[in-house]
């Protein structure tokens, strides 16, 4: 079994996302994607480096959600969407 979504954050002008996913060990993580295009001018989401976007292991979803709100200051702002 691999890395499962749980929970998916975009920031309001559709070029940032994070995702909560919940590890093959059961336990949380998350991680934060930027808007690109690939070779052929398709858009496709990208890792962020960052280090305030690095992964955490967390105890849960919410655990992990509330990591990635203190690291990532747009997730804390009302224009994000939620899915």
């Amino acid at each position: 079994m691999g890395w499962e979504t749980v929970k998916t954050f975009v920031r309001a002008d559709g070029q940032r996302r994070v995702q909560i996913f919940m590890r093959p060990d059961g336990l949380f993580s998350f991680g934060e994607d930027q808007r690109a295009s690939d070779y052929y001018g398709e858009p496709c989401w990208t890792p962020f480096a960052s280090a305030r976007s690095s992964f955490a292991i967390c105890d849960s979803a919410e655990t992990a959600e509330r990591e990635a709100r203190a690291r990532i200051a747009w997730l804390n702002e009302r224009s994000q969407i939620s899915t």
